[in-house]
């Protein structure tokens, strides 16, 4: 049964401005949580600041959303979203990151964006695409994805939704139709009335290391090992 989200919580999403005339070959989406947290826990002082880095990311061979390797932002064929948010300056990394909330609210760990989605980045696709939010709390919105990528070990957080939980919102499958607005469903914590754990909310991924780096390392574990049978 899915519920109804006005009676659980209300998220005050800003529409991007003229997101009511998108162009053709683009989509608004409206994505909402209740409060975003690091790895530490769910108290207020886990709740991460407002300009923590967040991306949206598709996963085009629809095998399920990869680990983040060390030294990228997205592993197997998963992308990142390139984006157009109106509320983030795109020169501080708003083509393709952005953070938690516009200025305009400063809560600590809410989070509320509107993002459009020029759909010709997927190459003509006509499939539906699953999309997912990921935050990593030791990066601040706004550092240059090409220079500053993720380290081994590094928490993240990642969020989607196949089944929408939430009357009236969408699964987070982005349809290749043009001049479409849609309200995704959201992570509503209890801290916004809604019935998704504040554990959900948390930075509970690590970034692995590459595949490359995870053989030499197996490779120098078994030199030692016969090492030590040659010594014994």
């Amino acid at each position: 049964m899915r519920l109804a989200l006005s009676s659980l919580l209300v998220i005050p999403v800003v529409l991007a401005a003229g997101a009511g005339s998108l162009e053709a070959a683009s989509i608004s989406l409206n994505i909402s949580s209740g409060f975003l947290y690091g790895s530490g826990g769910i108290t207020v002082a886990d709740r991460l600041p407002v300009s923590t880095l967040c991306v949206l990311v598709a996963d085009l061979d629809g095998n399920g959303f990869d680990p983040v390797p060390a030294g990228a932002w997205v592993g197997g064929g998963d992308v990142l979203v390139a984006i157009t948010d109106l509320e983030y300056d795109a020169s501080a990394g708003g083509t393709r990151a952005f953070d938690l909330t516009s200025g305009s609210s400063g809560t600590a760990g809410f989070f509320s964006r509107t993002l459009n989605v020029d759909l010709g980045q997927f190459g003509g696709r006509v499939e539906p695409v699953a999309v997912a939010l990921r935050w990593f709390p030791a990066i601040l919105a706004g550092v240059d994805l090409n220079v500053v990528t993720p380290v081994q070990g590094m928490a993240y957080g990642e969020f989607s939704r196949a089944v929408p939980v939430y009357s009236g919102t969408n699964e987070w499958l982005v349809p290749m139709t043009g001049g479409a607005i849609f309200d995704l469903d959201p992570l509503a914590t209890s801290g916004f009335g809604g019935i998704d754990g504040d554990v959900s909310a948390m930075a509970t991924l690590a970034v692995i290391p590459e595949p490359g780096v995870a053989s030499l390392a197996a490779m120098g574990l078994l030199a030692v090992w016969r090492r030590r049978v040659r010594c014994d």
